[in-house]
């Protein structure tokens, strides 16, 4: 199968102004829909000629960053928001002004419970929460950015050590970007919004973990469109298990996009198997049979998740090449960054002009 262009800025900058013209006109195409159509089919089937749309988008990019990050925000997100509204449940609300509702719907920001957009408010608002999301963009920029200068430092490391430091690149991306996000739509709605992460590389326990550390506004979609009605009918387990499940063959349709080659299963067998685990764990937790002492259960479970995702979900992308091009793209970008923020001191006398 053919191989992903490299991107280029022209191509890249296209791709970003049709994804902002297509979002928001299928966010008030839906909003429009859902103040008119009560919930169920007839909502359901208005929303549909939006879903190709979402599906589509990340085909539009070269660069594996966007297209990993539009297939979670609009093929995954979006869709999953759209379809809880159909049903009449789900983060969205058809009372939501069309702001909030654009970008509630095509980004991945959920607004505080409690708190409503500042159109809503008939006192003035108290300024957004800012240091809730500029002090993890910059903590996770500066490690990100010791993380691009240590990799061609790294050959001495185990195959384990290297991918350690894949976890760490992963989760400080994620956190830079949802909270860079998470920052521009707060300061925009004057109101405050939910963290995506907690502290999810320092658990010592698989339940804590998947449930209340790693990327939440993804578990709460799982929860409402997986976990919720499985649970009702055939108990917690299954429900467990259908999460974990949408999970995987989410991430099986994600490996596509960026490979472009057909999944072989490895990603769908590491969620179904760390959702036998978390239940395994809560049994045994339960029947007093795992109780150990936090150190070591932190130990246990970083090398337990070190090594499934190593074999199991590192494995398909570094065959085809995926590792190495992102780790190309994010220095790539740091170095944008960089020739940016120089540009932009030279005027103050901050950097010289050599």
């Amino acid at each position: 199968m053919q191989a992903l262009d490299q991107p280029t800025m022209a191509s890249e900058l296209r791709a970003l102004a049709w994804t902002a013209l297509l979002v928001p006109a299928c966010a008030w195409y839906a909003r429009s829909a859902c103040r008119r159509l009560r919930p169920g089919l007839p909502r359901l089937a208005a929303f549909f000629p939006t879903f190709p749309v979402f599906v589509y988008l990340p085909c539009l990019f070269n660069s594996l960053h966007l297209r990993l990050f539009c297939t979670f925000f609009h093929t995954w997100l979006a869709v999953n928001k759209l379809v809880l509204l159909a049903l009449g449940i789900g983060p969205l609300h058809p009372s939501l002004p069309l702001v909030p509702f654009v970008l509630c719907a095509g980004l991945p920001i959920k607004i505080r419970l409690g708190q409503q957009p500042a159109a809503k408010r008939a006192s003035s608002p108290p300024s957004p929460p800012v240091a809730d999301f500029l002090l993890p963009c910059a903590r996770s920029f500066l490690f990100l950015s010791c993380l691009a200068v240590a990799y061609p430092h790294t050959g001495w490391l185990p195959v384990y050590g290297v991918h350690f430091l894949y976890c760490i690149h992963i989760f400080l991306t994620l956190d830079f970007v949802l909270s860079s996000i998470a920052l521009a739509s707060a300061t925009v709605l004057g109101a405050g919004l939910e963290r995506q992460f907690s502290t999810p590389l320092a658990v010592a326990s698989l339940n804590d973990f998947w449930g209340r550390q790693w990327n939440l506004m993804a578990v709460d979609l799982l929860r409402a469109s997986a976990y919720e009605p499985v649970r009702a009918r055939w108990g917690r387990d299954a429900g467990v298990l259908a999460a974990f499940l949408m999970s995987g063959l989410l991430h099986e349709l994600l490996y596509w996009y960026l490979t472009l080659r057909r999944p072989g299963g490895e990603m769908l067998l590491f969620f179904m198997l760390h959702g036998v685990s978390q239940i395994a764990e809560r049994w045994a937790r339960a029947a007093g049979l795992w109780r150990p002492p936090k150190v070591a259960a932190y130990l246990l479970v970083s090398a337990f998740m070190v090594v499934t995702i190593s074999e199991l979900f590192f494995g398909p992308f570094m065959r085809a090449g995926a590792d190495v091009r992102l780790i190309e793209e994010s220095g790539a970008m740091l170095l944008l960054i960089r020739a940016v923020s120089k540009r932009l001191l030279r005027p103050f006398g901050v950097v010289s002009s050599s």
